[in-house]
């Protein structure tokens, strides 16, 4: 039912991230400057680490960092701990670099294994879901970031369009979000603050439909929504609010085994969107 997502919709072709103009020649290496300890810098960074300013990302973790280069994502600031090996193509891209001293730099990430890089990005930015096609997700009340992270990864491995985010969910843009997305929230649009009933008015205007989740929906093997398709999808224990479930133009159910009667809201998405990716 669903084809490979688009970054943009409406550019037949692109994949999820189309490769930007200003891409930046591997071949030049930035000059590594030392940070002390003691650098006003580095306390900065603390700060911009735990408190995320708008428009930027804090980043860490080699792997992830790596794949952001991969996928094109400028680096802006890069920290590198004494001693490590820094990958080439990593450093080539960034446009400003500096050592610090490990067990400075572990203190100032914002998770606890940053594995001595720690890069600081710009926050990504999407033109507006179309709604014309295709299956996006509403998140309510989504406060816990892993969690969030992980349905933003299967939603950009799944193909879905958009993860569209209600007031009060987690910043998808923090460091465990990041991480727990494996720097998918840099693959797919995601959308903050959006009502729910605005996503759900969105998607009917151009007539498709709006599902929710519970044990007494439809069976998901024989489940057909129509395209476009909004899956609406509370938070671990509470679910959706009553308000926006009764808005739903229908529910859908994940069979159980074993006396559970629920599944975490990351996987749940993954088993939708996978149903709906193997519909014809």
């Amino acid at each position: 039912m669903i084809g490979q997502a688009s970054a943009f919709d409406g550019v037949p072709g692109t994949g999820l991230v189309s490769r930007p103009a200003w891409a930046i020649d591997r071949c030049t290496l930035v000059v590594m400057e030392r940070l002390g300890k003691h650098n006003q810098r580095l306390k900065e960074l603390r700060r911009r680490a735990r408190e995320r300013r708008d428009g930027e990302v804090v980043v860490d973790g080699r792997r992830l960092i790596a794949d952001l280069v991969r996928w094109d994502v400028p680096i802006r600031e890069l920290y590198v701990a004494a001693g490590i090996d820094l990958d080439r193509p990593v450093r080539a891209v960034s446009e400003r670099v500096w050592e610090v001293e490990a067990s400075v730099l572990t203190e100032v990430a914002p998770t606890r294994h940053p594995q001595g890089v720690l890069a600081v990005v710009d926050e990504p930015s999407w033109p507006p879901w179309s709604a014309r096609s295709g299956v996006a997700l509403w998140l309510e009340g989504v406060q816990d970031p892993g969690n969030l992270g992980a349905i933003v990864r299967a939603a950009a491995g799944l193909g879905a369009r958009a993860v569209l985010l209600s007031p009060g969910c987690a910043d998808p843009f923090g460091p465990l979000a990041v991480r727990g997305s494996a720097g998918a929230v840099f693959r797919i649009p995601v959308a903050r603050e959006v009502p729910g009933l605005r996503a759900i008015e969105r998607v009917r205007a151009h007539s498709g439909e709006a599902w929710a989740t519970a044990a007494e929906g439809a069976a998901v093997t024989g489940w057909r929504p129509a395209d476009p398709t909004l899956l609406l999808l509370g938070a671990e224990g509470r679910g959706l609010s009553a308000e926006v479930a009764a808005l739903a133009d229908g529910t859908v159910a994940i069979p159980l085994d074993r006396d559970l009667d629920s599944l975490n809201v990351a996987v749940a998405a993954g088993i939708l969107l996978e149903q709906l990716r193997s519909t014809p």
